[in-house]
């Protein structure tokens, strides 16, 4: 297994690799204490596992002009099926905790057996996930992608523009994503409501977030610049992350309330959840839009100059 020093200090003269391997190796170690966890089936080892999975991901695709494409593409790929794979039930799975709440907050009209239906998704909903959960960690396909890492952290496959200093190297790779962050914004602004808006919104979130992790990665040359950043688009990546969270939950309502009314109940508590659900997306998106306004003031990667 690689080693590397984490008291070793890195600045914006180090080799770029030092600062990208450094980044691998950590998240790979994380990804194992994660999947120790979820075979002690330990309370969130599955949600860090599937957060480990993409800050990976992130990082090959940040720095991936450093490292040979044959290999990382394959390894993106598999990252992606297994944050996939660990948590498409456990989505919902939340969601209807969250739904839940609300109801028993009394911040809906409960008419009819509005719990029932749901306690009942949340059984299967939890089985299925649980279910998930055992099938991936125990596959050939999951023990290949952490061979993968393992061959990856060892010995890395540089390209020559890895031998780069930071300063050199990292800023025109973090502007990317800060520029693909941008342009999925304008898109957004621009798209229609319903369906195209909500895909275009979870875009933006999707490049927050590579540009987050981006950030996270290079924290050890840049220090409390990258800090500031990485607080920065947290809070968009924050915001954006909740308003996604209430496009699930209304599809969940829908189908909760086309099964009440095939049984012949009431929809009032669906539609009243479905509402409140759709202004707190609208809150969400102003929280981001205030976020994004303020870095955007700020000039939110004025240190990588």
């Amino acid at each position: 297994m690689a080693q590397f020093d984490v008291e070793e200090v890195l600045d914006r003269t180090s080799p770029a690799r030092d600062l990208v391997h450094r980044r691998v190796v950590g998240l790979r170690h994380e990804l194992l204490r994660r999947d120790e966890e979820m075979r002690r089936d330990t309370a969130d080892a599955v949600h860090q596992a599937r957060v480990t999975c993409r800050r990976l991901r992130s990082a090959l695709a940040t720095f991936g002009s450093m490292l040979d494409p044959s290999v990382i593409r394959p390894t993106r790929a598999e990252l992606r099926w297994a944050a996939q794979a660990l948590g498409d039930a456990r989505d919902a799975e939340v969601v209807l905790l969250r739904l839940g709440g609300m109801i028993e907050a009394q911040d809906v009209d409960v008419v009819g057996p509005v719990r029932l239906r749901m306690e009942r998704l949340f059984r299967a909903r939890t089985e299925s996930a649980d279910a998930d959960v055992a099938e991936t960690i125990a596959s050939p396909r999951y023990t290949d992608l952490l061979a993968r890492l393992g061959h990856l952290a060892d010995a890395p496959p540089w390209t020559s523009a890895a031998r780069v200093e930071v300063g050199e190297a990292v800023p025109p790779l973090v502007r990317r994503d800060s520029a693909r962050l941008q342009r999925r914004v304008v898109r957004a602004a621009a798209a229609s409501e319903g369906l195209e808006h909500d895909d275009a919104v979870h875009d933006v979130r999707k490049a927050a977030k590579r540009l987050r992790y981006a950030c996270e990665s290079v924290e050890p040359a840049y220090g409390d610049d990258a800090t500031r950043a990485v607080e920065a688009t947290t809070r968009m990546t924050k915001a954006l992350g909740e308003r996604q969270d209430t496009v699930i939950s209304r599809l969940v309502v829908r189908g909760l309330a086309a099964s009440a009314a095939a049984a012949g109940e009431s929809t009032v508590t669906y539609d009243q959840l479905e509402a409140r659900e759709a202004q707190h997306a609208r809150e969400c998106e102003a929280v981001f839009d205030e976020a994004w306004a303020q870095a955007s003031r700020q000039d939110l990667l004025a240190w990588l100059e």
